[in-house]
C-alpha cells in the first residue's frame, strides 16, 4: 500500500556568507532554495508540487540599527517573477550575543510549477548583516 498522510521536507543551506544591505541586489543578496536539496529520493513529486510551510533565515554580523529583514520568493534569480512577495519580519536577536539572529516567515500556500528551483531574496531596513543560514520546509 502506498503511503498516506503528510511528509514535511526542508531544503536548508548552511555555511553562507550573504552581505545584506537595505536594498535588493539581484546578483549577489539572494539564495537558490531547490526544494529537493535534502530529499535525493523523491522523484515522484519532481515538478515542483508541494505547500510550502515555512522559511527560516539565520545572520549574523549585525549591525545597529539593523532591525529587520524582508525577504522574497522568486521562481527566477534575477528576481523578477515573485511567487511570495515582501515580507517583513522583525530580527529576534540572540539572547547572550545580539549581533546573532533569525526570521521565520509562515508561508502556508500551494506550490505548482514545472521547476521545483525558488530563490529568496534579502534585504534589511537599515545598516547590515550576514545571512549564513537559509531553511525552507514544505510538505507534500
Amino acid at each position: 500500500m502506498a503511503a498516506t498522510g503528510k511528509f514535511i521536507h526542508a531544503s536548508t543551506h548552511t555555511g553562507l556568507s550573504i552581505a545584506l544591505t537595505n536594498a535588493y541586489v539581484a546578483g549577489a543578496q539572494r539564495q537558490l532554495v531547490p526544494l529537493y536539496a535534502n530529499s535525493p529520493g523523491l522523484v515522484g513529486n519532481s515538478k515542483g508540487i508541494a505547500r510550502l510551510q515555512a522559511l527560516y533565515v539565520h545572520v549574523n554580523t549585525i549591525a545597529a540599527g539593523c532591525t529587520s529583514l524582508t525577504v522574497r520568493l522568486t521562481r527566477d534569480a534575477a528576481g523578477n517573477e515573485p511567487f511570495i512577495g515582501d515580507t517583513t519580519a522583525t530580527l529576534s536577536t540572540g539572547i547572550t550575543t545580539a549581533t546573532q539572529g533569525a526570521i521565520t516567515v509562515k508561508i502556508d500556500v500551494d506550490y505548482v510549477h514545472t521547476d521545483a528551483n525558488l530563490y529568496v531574496h534579502f534585504k534589511t531596513n537599515s545598516a547590515t548583516c550576514t545571512v549564513d543560514q537559509v531553511e525552507l520546509t514544505w510538505e507534500e
